[in-house]
C-alpha cells in the first residue's frame, strides 16, 4: 500500500504545495465514493435477487449518493486541470 502522508503533510524539510496537496485529497475522495458506489450497486443487485426490494432501492439510493460524492471530487481535479490550461 502506498502512504500519501509525505504529500498531504509535508514535513519541516519539505516545501509546502497547497495545489498538490489538494489534487490527493481530491483523487482520495474520488476513488472512495467510486468504491463505495460499486459496493452499493453490487449490494442493490443481491438484494434483488433475493426479493428484498425495499433494501435494493436503499442501496441504490446510496450508489447515486456515492455518485453524486464522486462527481463533486472530480470536479475539484477537473477544474484544476483547466486552470492549468488557461495560464499556458
Amino acid at each position: 500500500m502506498v502512504d500519501l502522508s509525505d504529500f498531504l503533510d509535508p514535513g519541516e524539510d519539505e516545501p509546502a504545495e497547497p495545489d498538490e496537496a489538494a489534487d490527493l485529497a481530491a483523487l482520495k475522495a474520488c476513488l472512495q465514493a467510486l468504491a463505495d458506489a460499486v459496493a452499493s450497486t453490487n449490494l442493490a443487485v443481491l438484494n434483488g435477487t433475493q426479493g428484498d426490494v425495499a433494501a435494493a432501492g436503499s442501496r441504490v439510493q446510496a450508489s447515486v449518493s456515492a455518485l453524486k460524492r464522486f462527481h463533486e471530487a472530480f470536479t475539484v481535479l477537473k477544474g484544476d486541470e483547466a486552470g492549468n490550461g488557461e495560464e499556458a
